[in-house]
């Protein structure tokens, strides 16, 4: 099964992945945002209520549906606006303008080595000059293989670190909360906040 196809049925069998803890992480956040794989929208309404302009991606239809529901049900000022697409094949649906900040809250560790890369050039088109890429992902010190590929401080850096176009300015270990089978656990993770150059 494809990961597309993965996160598709996660989210369509109507229960509540393991990602999906019901309110945002936590991380550096300005202006306009992008919330890429944005599940059922907890960051993307945190943010619009915090007074972004917000506009929240996922490549699995059901999360859209529950993110806009969510959005209806909390009646923000400035709700969220959400499009069903594969951010890294997809990207032209965004590109009515540059954002000033992309979040990715357990994204990137879903992603190939070749993906990566695609992701890199897809955040060049979506990030504005001096723009924030804010990521979190699961560390090497995840115990287990089962779930996202665990990533060490060096492919971080590697991946960003050794592009022209970006500057990792901040990385630093925390926990990403997680739940299964109704208990919440945290697990070993990197934040990072990535400026575009």
């Amino acid at each position: 099964m494809s990961d597309v196809e993965h996160f598709r049925q996660a989210y369509a069998a109507g229960g509540s992945p393991p990602w999906d803890i019901g309110h945002p992480q936590r991380g550096w956040v300005r202006g306009r945002v992008l919330d890429a794989g944005c599940g059922t929208g907890e960051h993307a309404l945190y943010f619009a209520a915090a007074g972004c302009e917000v506009v929240g991606v996922d490549v699995a239809p059901a999360a859209i549906a529950r993110a806009e529901a969510k959005a209806a049900a909390r009646a923000p000022v400035q709700p969220p606006r959400f499009v069903v697409a594969d951010v890294l094949t997809q990207s032209a649906v965004l590109a009515e303008h540059r954002f000033d900040t992309v979040i990715d809250m357990g994204f990137f560790h879903t992603l190939s080595d070749d993906d990566r890369s695609v992701w890199r050039a897809v955040l060049t088109t979506l990030l504005a000059p001096d723009g924030d890429y804010v990521m979190m992902c699961f560390s090497e010190l995840v115990p287990g293989d089962a779930g996202p590929r665990r990533l060490s401080e060096a492919e971080v850096r590697e991946t960003f670190g050794a592009s022209a176009g970006f500057v990792v300015a901040d990385l630093e270990r925390t926990e990403l909360e997680s739940q299964r089978e109704g208990a919440t656990a945290s697990v070993p993770a990197w934040l990072a906040r990535i400026r575009r150059a």
